[in-house]
């Protein structure tokens, strides 16, 4: 279903409409539903058979705060590397991370 849909030509060699930028938007749909029912439907079922919970975590902001001392570092979206006042320093995606990780149980 994801696939690309095959060019089109005239006689003369030009390239007709094919349709193609509408599928493509159907394609980023079906890609969306695929993670959407693995998050919802599977993940849970197999951290259930494992004994284990999964927790969804707004990662909104987490960026924003220090793992280790809960304080709030301001960053621009270039800022790629956390340093904080409390001597931490790490990667920023690292950080988030491990802050996620504190807020659920």
């Amino acid at each position: 279903m994801a696939k690309r849909n095959k060019p089109k030509q005239d006689e003369s060699g030009k390239f007709l409409p094919n349709g193609q930028s509408a599928k493509s938007g159907l394609n980023k749909s079906f890609a969306d539903a695929g993670i959407a029912g693995f998050l919802n439907e599977i993940l849970p079922y197999k951290a259930q058979r494992a004994g284990r919970l999964v927790v969804k975590v707004n990662p909104a902001g987490t960026s924003q705060h220090c793992a280790m001392c809960l304080n709030r570092v301001s960053k621009e979206l270039s800022d790629r590397w956390h340093e904080c006042s409390c001597g931490t320093s790490m990667p920023r995606d690292l950080n988030s991370g491990i802050l996620i990780k504190k807020v659920g149980p």
